[in-house]
């Protein structure tokens, strides 16, 4: 008989930008992307064993079942969640480990539950612990410190996960490459995955991109911490997702995350929309040059991230953002500048964060000895077991109360998601797009419209007739307007996407503090 294999992915907070559930009823699907990671693992593991793996987002864990292996990863915020899961099956013999960029950096937050501990890139060591493994010799701790070359990467395997639990995630994954050049203090990617750019072969990513269109996926996020990093390499996998998309009838959309400076190469920006590039997220982070400074994000400094923003929107790519507050160079001003900074962009889709102290960080380090850090163990107000984006600080801020910190986060989120304030930004990225000089050059892919995206509609038009606030339905008909007045060519798409994301956020945000709504603006207290 086949040795059994369980990979998990413990539930996440309930209390964050990526959790769907809040608009499940609207879109049909409680997930939002398809991780990878453990499908990597499945790739890598041999056929003597029989493989399941259970993303705990979507389905329920059954400990009546015995497991030889119990595989789990997961974020910070998910340790709690992994040690409850680790109990229960090794009450039932099965042997717990653990992997991942929190068990690589931190691993002594996963020691108290874990058997083994795979620290470091899983491509190497996990073969290694297998073979280990199936002769009964196997370590506890399996450490890969050589950074891993993506050229011999295998392609996930997705077989163990069943078709209806696949069709619950709204997104697809492909990484394309690891590594980030930059050296921002509040950044462990580089602390994991290190600053030089490793890239898989174009032939690689395209193969995986091939796999999820035909497991039914029709937007990729390409999880690439700086996809364009390399810009010459990152054009050529943009080419060949060009050409492969040309030969589809309803080609496919991709996400990505890029630095701002992408916005200096045209040739880029080219390549991209062609290729089917819809939206990028980029770090924006703050306009206070000071906090900047203190980061070391030192390119957007050396930016004009307003008119920068303003190039991807004229190529019809859509600009979601990143927004950080709590910097040491932050007063109580600072909520009220991001928000009038943000209202000028034409970025409609903003994640706002306090600063955190992440594990392994420079900025760990350097709160520490300044006697401010606040262990994450400690720093939910709620407890552990209730952390969320809201009720979390690892840092006590410079200029301002934790309690200011978190007076501000709720403030100025609401502010940006206000329904009419929303509504403007996606405005202003339309009157951008339509005002372009390049609009007519560019051969942007145009989507289909698909039965699940229909049924999408009908129950976004139901909600509109039967639920919506005046706001709600104010901003949706003006959405749809600029959509109509538009000619690009996914506009009904983007505004779908960005009214869900308005929904889904404004509900994110009342499940976390239902009186949202009656917090005022912190003020210095005498």
């Amino acid at each position: 008989m086949k040795r059994k294999l369980l990979l998990v992915l413990p539930k996440t907070s309930q209390i964050e930008y990526g959790n769907m559930k809040f608009i499940s009823s609207l879109t049909r699907r409680k997930g939002g992307m398809l991780s990878s990671s453990l499908a990597v693992v499945a790739g890598l593991t041999p056929d003597e064993f029989d493989v399941r793996i259970i993303d705990e987002n979507l389905e329920t864990i059954n400990f009546d079942e015995n497991f030889d292996i119990v595989g789990i990863t997961g974020f910070p915020d998910q340790i709690d969640m992994a040690g409850g899961i680790a109990e229960k099956f090794r009450k039932r013999g099965a042997l717990i480990v653990c992997g991942g960029p929190s068990v690589s950096i931190s691993p002594e937050r996963w020691s108290a539950f874990a058997d083994v501990l795979i620290r470091g890139e899983a491509e190497r060591i996990w073969p290694r612990f297998i073979a280990d493994y199936l002769t009964g010799s196997y370590k506890t701790e399996y450490w890969e410190k050589e950074k891993f070359e993506l050229n011999n990467m295998p392609v996930p395997d997705y077989s163990s996960i069943p078709t209806e639990i696949i069709n619950q995630y709204m997104v697809g994954l492909v990484q394309t490459s690891r590594g980030c050049p930059f050296n921002c203090e509040f950044c462990s990617v580089i602390v994991y995955l290190g600053r030089k750019m490793r890239y898989k072969p174009v032939d690689t990513a395209l193969r995986e991109v091939d796999q999820l269109y035909k497991m039914g996926f029709r937007l990729v996020f390409l999880a690439d911490d700086n996809f364009a990093a390399n810009r010459e390499t990152a054009k050529n996998i943009l080419r060949a997702l060009r050409d492969w998309n040309r030969k589809l009838k309803n080609p496919m959309g991709f996400i990505t995350q890029v630095s701002i400076d992408t916005a200096k190469d045209d040739e880029f920006l080219e390549l991209a929309v062609e290729a089917g590039m819809r939206s990028v997220f980029i770090g924006i982070e703050t306009p206070n040059t000071d906090s900047l400074k203190e980061s070391g994000k030192l390119h957007n400094i050396n930016a004009n991230v307003l008119n920068d923003v303003k190039k991807f929107q004229e190529h019809g790519i859509f600009v979601q953002s990143g927004c950080i507050v709590g910097f040491d160079s932050d007063d109580l001003s600072i909520f009220q500048r991001q928000f009038d900074f943000f209202s000028k962009t034409g970025v409609a889709m903003i994640s706002v964060y306090p600063l955190q102290a992440a594990d392994g960080t420079r900025l760990k380090e350097r709160v520490i000895k300044e006697g401010r850090y606040i262990d994450q163990n400690e720093s939910s107000i709620k407890g552990s077991e209730n952390k969320s984006i809201f009720n979390t600080v690892t840092i006590k801020p410079k200029q301002m109360t934790v309690s200011q910190l978190q007076q501000g986060v709720f403030w100025l989120l609401w502010k940006l998601y206000n329904p009419l304030n929303f509504t403007n930004r996606v405005k202003i990225f339309f009157e951008t797009f339509e005002n372009s000089p390049k609009k007519n050059r560019l051969n942007i892919p145009k989507p289909r419209l698909s039965i699940e995206v229909i049924g999408m509609i009908w129950r976004i038009f139901k909600y509109y007739i039967f639920s919506a606030g005046r706001d709600e339905k104010t901003a949706l008909s003006q959405m749809l307007g600029y959509a109509r007045r538009s000619c690009l060519p996914n506009r009904y798409n983007l505004v779908i996407s960005a009214f869900l994301t308005m929904k889904n956020t404004q509900k994110m945000i009342l499940e976390e503090e239902p009186l949202v709504d009656k917090i005022t603006y912190p003020i210095k207290k005498e």
